[in-house]
């Protein structure tokens, strides 16, 4: 029972502090270049990813509609 409320207790202190408690100084940086850099930075690695899967479904497409091109042909 008491490590309950030891546990209830610091999830109580860390919700009434969520100032102490940031995991990233940037994120709350005041200065707006940094808070500028850290938004594009995570603007970038979330879009990276996103565009090398399109584009390699975008290539697999092409691929695969050349392949049945070629296949069409060789059946005249």
């Amino acid at each position: 029972m008491s490590r309950f409320l030891v546990v209830a207790a610091a999830l109580v202190l860390l919700a009434g502090l969520p100032e102490a408690v940031s995991a990233c100084p940037v994120c709350f940086d005041a200065r707006d270049e940094n808070r500028q850099a850290f938004l594009a930075t995570t603007a970038f690695l979330t879009l990276l990813p996103l565009g090398m899967m399109a584009g390699a479904g975008l290539w697999l497409r092409k691929r695969s509609l050349d392949r049945e091109q070629e296949g069409d042909r060789a059946d005249d």
